[in-house]
């Protein structure tokens, strides 16, 4: 039976989510633009009441999408790696762990893949769908991802890979050698195509030793990594103690992903976390102004060496905190299931299909090494597809007997009001107040469940307000709200 200690976690911190999330004074409006106003954190809640805080679980494909059948895949298909939608080629594309190599995969609509025949690495004569051949590309030993880069004015460079290379018989030493005798590094490699790839370098940086996730960001143009490091005893800052690897996530950037920033601690296991808890990786992408983030957990227990995904946020794209419950938002399966254990994702941001989002992940049949009790499986690792209407990260609810939410205070940008909400069997009031709580106009929805639920009010037009302060009072009545935002 897997523990996870989870039935105490949750049950204490949705206890505590049912109260005010937040009572600290605002001296300022918020600038909210026309982004949306998600509630993973408490940014916009000045109080509620009796409301709690849901995860929304991401919804899984019942089966795996990319399973291996070849057998340089040793039976392991893991998205150590990237699912992009290729808008150019108008492709999905894919670069996976493929038995320790690279493999790669296209499809046309991401659920049915194809693994081209490709003549850059054979095998026993035969052509493979592989780009990269551990023990063949440096001292490459695990794929982090890649990412297509179409404003690099190098067209040698346009697709980019990050790596981590592993040299077993180093006899230095250098900053953060967790691994004795060993050099790990994270290593770069750029393609002009995604298929033919040239080193660039092997050995980038020495601050990350293992899993990272990384992507670029689209206001700055920086190459942003969230890269392994541990906390060990002789390494311990003291936010975190308990025996074991002491796995924990720093952040790296770099300006034209040859040069990278030394390497920050920003995401570790904390004291409200269950015995042996670690962060074993951390993939991020930015979403309506802030910067959400898949947090895999392990929990590295010799009867557990379990793996789920939880929720984190960032606002200012570096440092994260977990969102609250720390429920799964991808769970391992259920008995039966072929991602029973060891769940994990590549590098994001998630594929946006019409209203949904798409996450592509990994489960397999068997618990992490060391492992050795009864209840494991076969090692055999796929690859799956979960999704959530766009937006629909947490919800903030109540039942009949009704909660409420108001918003900190906000300048009104926008001549309309949508909500991001499900009342379709139930009721949202909304009230615009001024900051004095003194009552503009009011709204009241039901039956509605949609993105972008038109919630204007009759009494006076948001345009009137425009540049000037406002806050909502949200009544919930058998309904979820996942955000808002004007327009």
């Amino acid at each position: 039976m897997t523990k996870h200690h989870a039935p105490w976690r949750i049950t204490v911190t949705l206890s505590l989510a049912s109260l005010c999330f937040n009572t600290a004074a605002q001296t300022q409006p918020l600038q909210i633009g026309n982004r949306e106003q998600l509630f993973l954190d408490d940014y916009m809640i000045a109080r509620t009441g009796n409301i709690s805080r849901r995860i929304n679980s991401a919804r899984k494909h019942p089966e795996p999408v990319i399973a291996p059948d070849k057998v340089w895949e040793r039976n392991m298909t893991v998205v150590f790696g990237t699912v992009l939608f290729d808008a150019e080629e108008k492709t999905y594309k894919a670069w996976y762990y493929a038995g320790g190599h690279v493999g790669y995969a296209v499809s046309t609509d991401g659920l049915t893949w194809e693994k081209p025949e490709l003549d850059v690495v054979t095998y026993d004569g035969r052509k493979t769908n592989l780009v990269v051949e551990r023990g063949r590309f440096g001292d490459f030993f695990e794929l982090f991802g890649v990412l297509k880069d179409p404003t690099d004015p190098d067209p040698a460079r346009r697709y980019k890979m990050a790596f981590v290379t592993l040299d077993r018989e180093f006899d230095g030493t250098y900053r953060h050698q967790f691994h004795r005798g060993e050099r790990r590094a994270l290593g770069t490699a750029v393609s002009p195509d995604g298929i033919h790839w040239s080193m660039e370098r092997e050995v980038a940086s020495t601050d990350v030793c293992d899993i990272s996730r990384f992507y670029q960001d689209p206001q700055t143009g920086k190459y942003i990594l969230f890269g392994r490091t541990k906390i060990t005893p002789d390494r311990d800052d003291g936010t975190w103690k308990v025996a074991g690897w002491g796995r924990a996530v720093h952040y790296l950037e770099s300006p034209d992903f040859r040069n990278w920033s030394a390497g920050e601690l920003v995401l570790a296991a904390d004291n409200t976390d269950p015995s042996g808890a670690e962060v074993y990786s951390l993939s991020a992408f930015p979403y309506e102004g802030v910067t959400i983030g898949l947090v895999q957990m392990f929990y590295a227990l010799p009867d557990e060496l379990n793996l789920d995904v939880q929720l984190g946020i960032s606002r200012d794209g570096r440092h994260f905190q977990r969102v609250s419950p720390r429920t799964p938002f991808i769970a391992e399966g259920p008995v039966g299931a072929w991602d029973r254990y060891n769940i994990s994702v590549g590098c994001l941001p998630p594929v946006a299909v019409g209203d949904e989002l798409w996450f592509y992940y990994s489960g397999r049949t068997c618990r992490h090494s060391p492992y050795a009790g009864p209840d494991n499986g076969p090692k055999i690792g796929q690859i799956g597809l979960a999704k959530i209407t766009r937006g629909r990260f947490v919800s903030l609810e109540a039942s009949f007997d009704g909660g409420t939410l108001l918003t900190k205070s906000f300048i009104v940008d926008g001549d309309v009001l949508y909500l991001n909400a499900d009342a379709q069997y139930g009721q949202i009031l909304v009230s615009l107040q001024s900051p004095d709580g003194s009552e503009i106009a009011t709204r009241t929805l039901s039956g509605k469940d949609g993105v972008n639920i038109h919630a204007n009010f009759r009494e006076r037009t948001l345009s009137e307000l425009r540049g000037k302060p406002a806050q909502l009072l949200f009544t919930l009545r058998n309904a979820q709200l996942y955000g808002f935002c004007l327009k």
